[in-house]
């Protein structure tokens, strides 16, 4: 599932570069990447990271929702959601976690 989402990010990504009439060359400047480094990352032989991804929103005016899509839960069970996301939060540095403040109490209101 994490490739599949991985995957999924990295097409969404390729999707609103081409959208935008951008070249792999002009994203990869504009996030202060070498061209081949992202290359590898649009065609998902490496991951973004939620830095990255969040500057790639900001570059085209995006929610993060139109780069992660997030499916919907078959059940709406709050309790063992957010012990899930407990369990990732551990994972995450003081930076990441940070950025994922920011999305939550700026980003998101606004994709609403």
């Amino acid at each position: 599932m994490k490739n599949d989402l991985n995957r999924l990010i990295s097409q969404n990504i390729k999707k609103y570069r081409l959208l935008n009439s951008m070249t792999q060359e002009q994203l990869a400047e504009q996030l202060h990447l070498d061209a081949q480094y992202y290359s590898q990352l649009e065609r998902g032989e490496r991951n973004f990271t939620i830095e990255k991804i969040a500057a790639v929103c900001a570059i085209f005016h995006l929610g993060i929702d139109k780069i992660i899509t997030i499916e919907p839960s078959p059940v709406n069970d709050t309790d063992a959601l957010l012990s899930e996301l407990h369990t990732v939060l551990e994972g995450l540095s003081y930076h990441q976690l940070t950025l994922l403040k920011k999305f939550v109490t700026e980003i998101i209101p606004l994709t609403d």
